[in-house]
């Protein structure tokens, strides 16, 4: 039995995590993952953070983050600002301890690039990002990007999110990793640029590719998530629904526990993070940024 801990209580997905993991499925009565269980958690609201355990049935609540060592064969950190995840991350990653970390994976490059080197020196188990990027319409999208003989060229796309830029953890940090690791998955992390342009709720950026160009919409209170690839010979478009995000996404790391092997590379979790800064910047200047320049 793998025990996982988690660090952050006051994202809504402390909570998710825990009850798809502890509570049994209403429809078959077992469990989704019979040989995992989330047992502690730290956060810094205690009432909050005790509200979590009982509703998601942990069994103890940390006073202190290292409270959790020894206890848990992996943790997750889900703290909601992206700028906390490095320092309550590094060192269960320098202890060798397999971990998850939220959205977004870090606000700051140099944060990032700590985590990452840390994973590398020690070899240890690290994943994370936003779980859409496992969702299995963004997969579809993928698959008639990579390996649709019937779509021909591909020239071009649009992916369209919830921007919500207006809140306390970090503005676009915050849910634009949504939409990039989305984007990413879809047409790739090897982009070489992008130009956004925002009305200070919705952001419009355009994403350059070596062969083309796509676009990633992000818009103010949106609940219609959508992505379209338009190749030479056809058109595709779907509806991108994210209700099994959760499931899907705790199941790569179900299964990297259990496989010792990271779901994907470190670079393509660092990579998200230099897009969100080059948009950041571009917004800010008014100017295309190559993401090489981060």
């Amino acid at each position: 039995m793998f025990k996982v801990g988690i660090l952050g209580s006051d994202n809504s997905h402390a909570l998710a995590f825990s009850k798809l993991v502890n509570l049994r499925d209403e429809k078959t009565g077992e469990y989704l993952f019979p040989d995992v269980r989330i047992v502690g958690i730290y956060g810094h609201d205690r009432e909050q953070t005790e509200k979590v355990a009982k509703e998601g049935n942990l069994e103890f609540v940390a006073d202190k983050p290292e409270d959790l060592m020894g206890k848990v064969d992996a943790v997750m950190v889900v703290f909601r600002h992206g700028n906390l995840h490095a320092q309550y991350a590094l060192p269960f990653i320098k202890a060798g301890i397999p971990t998850w970390i939220d959205k977004p994976f870090t606000i700051k490059k140099e944060d990032a690039l700590k985590l990452i080197e840390a994973a590398d020196a020690g070899n240890v188990l690290v994943t994370g990002g936003s779980t859409n990027k496992y969702l299995p319409d963004v997969i579809e999208l993928k698959n008639s990007v990579e390996n649709d003989p019937e779509m021909g060229s591909i020239l071009t796309g649009a992916l369209s999110y919830t921007s919500y830029l207006d809140n306390e953890y970090g503005g676009i940090y915050f849910y634009g990793p949504h939409l990039v690791e989305m984007t990413m998955a879809v047409f790739g992390y090897d982009a070489k640029s992008v130009y956004a342009k925002t009305d200070g709720r919705n952001i419009n950026a355009i994403v350059g590719y070596d062969r083309y160009n796509v676009v990633m919409n992000f818009i103010d209170s949106w609940r219609g998530y959508f992505g379209i690839v338009h190749g030479s010979k056809k058109t595709v478009a779907r509806e991108i629904n994210t209700a099994d995000g959760y499931r899907l996404g705790f199941e790569k790391f179900a299964e990297m526990l259990r496989t010792g092997r990271r779901p994907f590379s470190l670079d393509k979790l660092l990579m998200p993070t230099i897009m969100l800064n080059a948009l950041d910047r571009s917004m800010k200047t008014g100017r295309e940024v190559l993401l090489a320049d981060i």
